[in-house]
């Protein structure tokens, strides 16, 4: 019973580590992501790209459920509060992003992952990228049904077609940014773990 108690438990490390990258998802968003929103004309680049980074460099150095949607969750609650929007649609896409961080977190720490090794193990990180990716763009769908009902939402859908396609992408992106830092970070994996 200890013993089980102890793997759930936060330790100070991981503490420290969730806090220090939900400050980097957080600072990026806030002040990179409106420069390369006005550069690209594209809303949600830096979010997506550093947030599965994110998702991945953590998962890989604790090695324990929980972080990673702890991290997206206050990142995207961060975020909501920093810039001060309340509305229901910047509330629907904070919380995509948390359900996407929580679906990347399940995924990446389902059993049977374990077994996975090499190669195998990195297509498999980069499919939970994409599911989580989907997961993500999921209440942004659901506010815009709610808004425009049916005829407008599949008046709009190549619209939300392109948006899902563009955030899965990215997220893949990220989340192969995180995956060749792996190597690099090998070394801390046992320093964070005790």
């Amino acid at each position: 019973m200890k013993e089980r108690a102890a793997v759930s438990k936060i330790n100070t490390k991981n503490l420290a580590l969730i806090s220090i990258f939900s400050a980097i998802w957080i600072v990026s968003q806030i002040y990179l992501g409106p420069l390369i929103g006005q550069i690209t004309r594209q809303h949600g680049v830096i979010n997506r790209v550093v947030g599965w980074l994110l998702m991945v460099v953590l998962a890989e150095l604790t090695g324990r459920f929980g972080r990673v949607s702890l991290m997206s969750a206050i990142a995207a609650l961060a975020t909501r509060i920093v810039r001060r929007s309340a509305s229901l649609y910047a509330l629907t896409v904070g919380l995509g992003y948390a359900l996407g961080g929580l679906v990347f977190d399940i995924l990446y720490f389902l059993p049977f992952a374990n077994n996975f090794e090499g190669r195998r193990r990195k297509i498999y990180i980069l499919v939970c990228s994409v599911l989580s990716g989907i997961i993500a763009i999921v209440p942004y769908l659901v506010f815009k049904f709610y808004m425009l009902g049916l005829h407008g939402f599949l008046a709009l859908s190549p619209v939300y077609a392109y948006y899902l396609i563009k955030g899965i992408s990215l997220s893949f992106f990220g989340s192969l940014i995180g995956l060749s830092l792996t190597p690099k970070i090998e070394v801390w994996k046992a320093k964070v773990r005790t």
